[in-house]
């Protein structure tokens, strides 16, 4: 017969390793502006999140209170909600091993991760994303990221936190350049390179292979970015009637401050447990110079 610490024991479980999978899921919203919170909103709910401007020095002295820089914020609106359900029996909610327990809350976490980041993803477009690049019939991926290096350079964007987030077809030319195996094996110094598959920093961009990108075809090549492009933030979902669940809770990464909530109840009906993992998020533009699409390159002549 089941106790409360059997099913207290498994819930923890199913929290613990969807959260795990939610976080690492949700990496790479981390090159973005940030603002993860446990804090229980409504959906539709605008919030400020800080965007980081242009910041210059002064020769001024004792101007201590004149800025010279912006700290700037854009509204972000939680309109965004992502959720993952399943129903387990009786049977499979108390006699799963915890490895079992552990795959499926692991594809639940990276489910309302996956949600979130085609949300989020979908504010990058040619119209909140002007800027463009000049591909020429031929030039190698390599060359067209010297390119877009170029272009973050006339738009004066910072040269730190600089991100490439390639299509598969781009991060596949890329690994297929002599010069980025060379590359990667000398800043690896083994076999890395070759046993993982990735790629290090190149042309000053830090590199994220996502399997989640905007429509193909406003970035045929993924896109380049700086943090202040896209502003980001999540926050947790509270149930009206609490009481009304056999668990409920928010949990949240303490490192990152990502958080999801969690909810199981019972369908006598049915004769299962529904758990769920939910949240709310939201995105806006920031900088519209930050991102850069990268555009296809044009066939060679007569190939």
């Amino acid at each position: 017969m089941p106790t409360t610490i059997d099913t207290k024991l498994n819930d923890d479980i199913i929290v613990s390793k969807g959260l795990e999978a939610f976080k690492n899921s949700l990496a790479p919203l981390g090159k973005f502006s940030t603002d993860y919170s446990k804090e229980a909103v409504n959906k539709g709910a605008s919030l400020k999140v800080p965007l980081i401007g242009s910041l210059t020095a002064s020769d001024e002295e004792n101007a201590y209170e004149k800025e010279t820089g912006t700290l700037g914020a854009v509204e972000v609106v939680l309109n965004g909600y992502a959720k993952a359900t399943v129903g387990l029996t009786d049977r499979q909610f108390m006699e799963s091993s915890a490895a079992s327990l552990n795959i499926f809350a692991g594809q639940m976490g990276a489910a309302v991760a996956t949600k979130v980041i085609e949300g989020v993803f979908a504010k990058i477009t040619k119209a909140n994303y002007p800027a463009t690049l000049a591909a020429t019939a031929g030039m190698t991926m390599m060359q067209l990221l010297t390119l877009a290096r170029a272009k973050f350079g006339e738009l004066k964007v910072p040269l730190t936190n600089r991100v490439y987030f390639p299509s598969p077809s781009a991060y596949t030319a890329l690994a297929e350049d002599s010069a980025v195996q060379v590359a990667s094996a000398l800043a690896y110094g083994g076999t890395e390179y070759v046993r993982d598959g990735v790629i290090p920093r190149l042309l000053g961009f830090d590199l994220v292979e996502s399997t989640v990108l905007p429509a193909s075809f406003a970035a045929p090549n993924g896109f380049i970015v700086h943090p202040a492009a896209l502003a980001v933030a999540t926050r947790a979902v509270v149930p009206s009637d609490p009481k009304g669940y056999l668990d409920q809770r928010t949990v949240t990464d303490p490192d990152t401050g990502i958080t999801m909530s969690y909810r199981r109840h019972y369908a006598s009906g049915a004769g299962k447990h529904f758990l769920t993992f939910e949240c709310y998020y939201g995105a806006a533009v920031g900088l519209k110079d930050a991102l850069v699409l990268m555009p296809a390159i044009p066939a060679a002549s007569g190939s």
